[in-house]
């Protein structure tokens, strides 16, 4: 064989090899419309939080746990707040069409009240990152603006119409008594989250092995009994006439 065409040979062979990581920018066009890289960087990114329970992650950590080039953050996100708002974004579209098929299924408003609070802890069972990660959006007071504003539109305002029409629904029935919706949504949120948030602080003064699925269930249960005995709406007193004539009666 001669070196010319063992040179081209080995051309053809370079252009048939899968390319290798680069870092820079992606061009539009360039990432065929199967590659499932945004769901990968997604998916790294949870993970990654996940399993430090926290949501300090960088970008070159999310690129080198997700074999891809940091470059395709800008590509599909913009830049690191934009895949943490997307993030946020895909939990909740999960969680609030699970609310609406509560809402819709035929099953008293105290038995939702117990899958929705299931849900929601469940939820952070599985993503302990994600309401700190929520809050720190809507809490950054340099970006005020889109990124607080789009997670209130995509997930904040639609779950609270959601249990408010929960809540509604147990006072046509009677079970519950009314409430405001905005204060039972910071309440329950914040009672679903901090088991997950101060289980550092929890090992530390009871021991244990954490929050385990043992502990889930029982939490469960805890919120659920006292959020529901808080919502019952009471036995309205007997009428005057009837106890004065109960007593004229013995």
């Amino acid at each position: 064989m001669s070196r010319v065409s063992a040179r081209a040979d080995a051309k053809a062979n370079d252009r048939s090899r899968a390319p290798r990581r680069k870092a820079g920018r992606i061009a539009r066009g360039a990432v065929p419309e199967d590659f499932n890289a945004r769901d990968r960087l997604l998916d790294t990114a949870s993970q990654l939080m996940s399993d430090r329970h926290g949501i300090n992650v960088s970008l070159s950590e999310i690129a080198a746990h997700s074999g891809l080039n940091s470059a395709l953050v800008k590509y599909y996100f913009g830049n690191k707040e934009g895949l943490m708002v997307a993030l946020v974004e895909r939990e909740a579209a999960v969680e609030l069409q699970r609310v609406r098929n509560l809402l819709e299924a035929d099953m008293p408003p105290s038995e939702k009240l117990r899958l929705h609070i299931a849900g929601i802890i469940n939820g952070f069972y599985r993503r302990p990152y994600l309401n700190r990660l929520m809050h720190s959006l809507l809490d950054h007071r340099e970006a005020e603006t889109s990124s607080g504003r789009h997670i209130a539109r995509v997930f904040v305002r639609p779950l609270m119409e959601l249990q408010q029409q929960l809540l509604e629904q147990g006072v046509q029935t009677g079970e519950f008594k009314p409430v405001e919706p905005v204060l039972f949504y910071v309440n329950l949120l914040g009672a679903c989250d901090h088991l997950f948030n101060a289980r550092y602080a929890l090992q530390s003064i009871v021991g244990g092995a954490g929050v385990t699925d043992a502990v889930r269930e029982r939490y469960i249960a805890h919120v659920y009994d006292i959020f529901i005995n808080g919502l019952r709406n009471p036995m309205p007193p007997a009428p005057k006439a009837a106890r004065r004539s109960g007593k004229a009666g013995r």
